[in-house]
């Protein structure tokens, strides 16, 4: 049977207060779910990089660690967004391998700012000017998970990493301007994602990935 769906904000508030406990049960009530979905839609070649309960469940502790401090409303949407986010990480992973660079890592957006995904339960606006640049880098952070991996490939390597446009693009075999012309496009996509999470359209971000969780949950009901 699973959990109600009013439970999944009260872990993530326990959590993101200090208890590891929920942290441990939020891990433990998913990980089955998520590894089935990012099995299912990733290729052979990306499942290998996930062959146990353990990797799932290290990269899931790892998302929720590193992770803007985000509530959800209700289950299905963190599962969706869960499985979204160690689909990211393995398809980070497995990028950086290939090219044997550094690994896009989490913990460069790590800041104590906590987001809420719905407007109904967000508090008033944030005093201090510090505060404000981390809620800032916490919605771009979010924002990454809902890009096309080359999106977060490119924006990562220039903003996080520094490379020059020359660098990527000789990696990319195109001109330094086709980079940027890249790059300003990613940059401007990831400013309409934050956008609208702002507004509160994680649902609809989601799309049928929250709506084939909401189906599976149905069946797996007695």
């Amino acid at each position: 049977m699973r959990a109600p769906d009013d439970e999944t904000r009260t872990l993530l508030e326990q959590w993101h207060g200090g208890d590891r406990q929920a942290l441990a049960t939020l891990v433990e009530r998913d990980r089955r779910w998520v590894e089935d979905r990012v099995r299912r839609r990733r290729g052979a070649s990306l499942r290998r990089l996930s062959e146990t309960h353990d990797d799932v469940q290290e990269l899931m502790v790892r998302a929720l660690q590193y992770s803007p401090r985000f509530l959800c409303t209700d289950l299905r949407q963190f599962r969706a967004l869960m499985a979204r986010m160690i689909e990211n990480l393995l398809i980070d992973r497995s990028r950086a391998a290939a090219a044997r660079r550094q690994e896009y890592r989490l913990e460069s957006f790590l800041g104590d700012s906590r987001i809420t995904l719905d407007p109904a339960l967000a508090g008033g606006a944030l005093p201090i000017e510090a505060a404000e640049r981390n809620e800032e880098m916490a919605w771009m952070r979010l924002g990454l998970e809902f890009l096309d991996p080359e999106e977060r490939d490119l924006i990562w390597r220039r903003q996080l990493l520094e490379h020059s446009l020359a660098e990527i693009g000789a990696d990319l075999q195109i001109a330094p301007d086709a980079v940027r012309m890249r790059f300003n496009r990613a940059l401007l996509r990831l400013a309409g994602i934050v956008q609208r999470l702002q507004a509160g359209d994680l649902q609809e971000l989601l799309g049928a990935d929250a709506a084939d969780g909401e189906a599976e949950d149905a069946s797996s009901d007695p």
